[in-house]
Formats: C-alpha cells, sequence, structure tokens
C-alpha cells in the first residue's frame, strides 16, 4: 500500500527580512538591519468592556484600536578591521539616545519587514516607530542587543519588496557633484546583490560608473564626468532600475 506524501511545509520563523528608514522623511533610504537573531511582530488588541443587561451577566468585549511592536535581537557589529560600528546598527542606537533630550515623535523612522524569498507571507508590513528599549547583554559573550521597535499610528500591509528583484534605486547621497566627475556618491535602494550576486553596471546618464556593492541596499559609485540632469541606473541579472526623481543626479 502506497503511503501519501505531505502536502504541507512549515514556514521558517528565520525567514524575515528588517529594514530600517535612515533617510529624513520626504526622502527614502530603506537599508537592510543585518545581524538579527530574532525578529517577533507582536500585535495587540486594544479593547474594553461591552457588556450589556441584556446579556444577562454575559461578559462581552469590544476592540476600540490596536498596538504593534517589533521585538529584535541585535548582534551588535563593526566593520572588518573593529574600527566603526555598522552604520544602521549606529543609527538605531542615536535614535534611542535622542530620547534623553526630545521627544519621541521626533526620534521615528520608518520601518519595513518580509519574507526575503519573495513569498507573500502574510506579514509584509510597513509603518513607523521609534527605539523604546535598547539593552546590552551581560556576562563574556558576544555583543547582542535587546531592542524594542514600539509601532507609531498605523501598521499598513504592502507588496513584498522581494517579489522582484529588479533594482530599485530610492536615494543617493549627495545627489550633486561636479561637471568633472570624481564625487564619491552613495546610492541606496534594493537588489543590488540579488541572490547574493552583485549589479553588474551602475551608469550615470550614459556613462559607466566605478562601484563597490556593499550590501543590498548600498552600493558605492564614483561620479563620472557629465552634464545636466542624468538618471543613476543599476543593473543586476533580472534587469535595469526604472527612472524617477530618487535617481536624479545634478552635474553644477
Amino acid at each position: 500500500m502506497a503511503t501519501t506524501p505531505t502536502t504541507r511545509v512549515t514556514t521558517l520563523a528565520r525567514t524575515h527580512r528588517l529594514d530600517a528608514d535612515t533617510a529624513t522623511y520626504p526622502a527614502v533610504q530603506y537599508q537592510q538591519v543585518y545581524g538579527q537573531e530574532d525578529l517577533k511582530l507582536i500585535e495587540e488588541l486594544r479593547t474594553e468592556e461591552d457588556e450589556m443587561h441584556e446579556g444577562a451577566g454575559a461578559m462581552r468585549e469590544t476592540n476600540t484600536g490596536y498596538s504593534w511592536r517589533l521585538e529584535l535581537k541585535l548582534a551588535y557589529s563593526t566593520n572588518l578591521a573593529g574600527t566603526s560600528i555598522d552604520a544602521v546598527h549606529a543609527f538605531l542606537r542615536s535614535r534611542f539616545k535622542m530620547h534623553r533630550a526630545q521627544r519621541v515623535e521626533e526620534a521615528e523612522f520608518g520601518v519595513r519587514f518580509y519574507n526575503r524569498d519573495g513569498l507573500d507571507s502574510g506579514h509584509d508590513h510597513e509603518g513607523r516607530c521609534y527605539v523604546k528599549s535598547w539593552t546590552m547583554p551581560g556576562g563574556k559573550g558576544a555583543d547582542r542587543i535587546d531592542v524594542v521597535l514600539q509601532g507609531q499610528g498605523a501598521l499598513t500591509d504592502i507588496t513584498n519588496p522581494a517579489a522582484d528583484l529588479t533594482p530599485v534605486v530610492t536615494g543617493l547621497d549627495p545627489a550633486t557633484g561636479a561637471e568633472a566627475g570624481g564625487e564619491i556618491i552613495n546610492i541606496f535602494g534594493q537588489h543590488f546583490k540579488a541572490g547574493g550576486v552583485d549589479a553588474t553596471d551602475v551608469d550615470f546618464g550614459a556613462n559607466a560608473a566605478d562601484f563597490t556593492v556593499v550590501n543590498d541596499s548600498h552600493i558605492v559609485a564614483v561620479a563620472p564626468a557629465g552634464t545636466s540632469t542624468v538618471q543613476v541606473q543599476v543593473t543586476n541579472a533580472t534587469g535595469a532600475s526604472a527612472d524617477t526623481a530618487a535617481d536624479n543626479y545634478i552635474y553644477t
């Protein structure tokens, strides 16, 4: 008698990626939070008693809202030389330290999280948050920080950005430079290292640039000589980034 093969596979908890928006609104520069060892989305309803006399004493509740937060265990990291903290880790730390002298609303930033394999998992969301707690470890082991990112306002569903691996450019820093070229330009976006493979080309208009892929959301390029306003386009094995206002580079 033939046995029946399974038709299901349990999803893995470690498949969700977290990105932090490190830009100043209204610019957007999502960068991946590397070193996450644990990531939990916690959503809770806010309820109140809704019992009526005609219910004969039976308990009822109704919801009046909801809250959400992300609990993250972070392997606090430096560069290989040990001379500087990972840029996104430093961003999160600086946002927490802002609370000492400012209101939490002034330290809010955007986050998004999604299945890194492109699956429509039902847990692909975006929202604004602040760093509510930052707990350093004790002992003699690795520096693993417990971080709570408290949601501020709505948690919205998004289309999984990993479903399409075509590069996307979301920002340039700086976005202007001399016509002679030579400026060091940080290019932010996603799918610059899709599937672990570096982007193949970076162009400023019709001119190719020398570049280094730092990670999936960050490229450092040397602007070639040029004139006027040009599109900065990143190409990988899937295709080339679409032209948007975020990728405009202005020669001065």
